[in-house]
This record gives structure tokens, sequence and C-alpha cells, in this order.
């Protein structure tokens, strides 16, 4: 795994309290996670995390469960 999926995860996973959920898919890795159980003092962090990403996002369903996500991809696009 690249070293930035690692970190992410390793992140993720102490700020949520498990690990996330991960998926790597041509060049590029996903990491989804549940934010239910994160304080809102430890949001700037999350943040911090979810920046590292190539792209990142929010997504809270009907029942207000908050999931968060990020891509990294693994190479570089080629033109």
């Amino acid at each position: 795994m690249h070293e930035l999926g690692t970190t992410a995860i390793e992140a993720l996973t102490q700020l949520t309290g498990q690990a996330p959920d991960t998926a790597e898919y041509d060049g590029v890795i996903t990491i989804q996670a549940d934010t239910s159980r994160v304080p809102a003092e430890d949001w700037k962090h999350l943040l911090a995390v979810l920046e590292s990403g190539t792209f990142y996002g929010l997504t809270t369903t009907a029942d207000g469960t908050s999931t968060v996500w990020l891509s990294i991809e693994l190479e570089t696009p080629r033109p």
C-alpha cells in the first residue's frame, strides 16, 4: 500500500476508533470511515487527514450517519 494511504488509514483508525474500509482499483486507493464517534474537537485533525487525498468528501445518510471518504491517486495520469 502507498505510504500516504497507510498514514491516512492509521490516522482515521485513531480518530474513529475503528479501521476504515479501503479499496484499491486502477491506481486509486479509496478510504471510507464512519465519523459518528469523532468528537467535535478532533474534526480539524480529521479535515487535515482528508486533505491529504487527491479527492475527499463527506456523506450523511437519512438516519444521520456521517461517512468521510478520500481517494489517493497512486499514479500520475498520462496526458
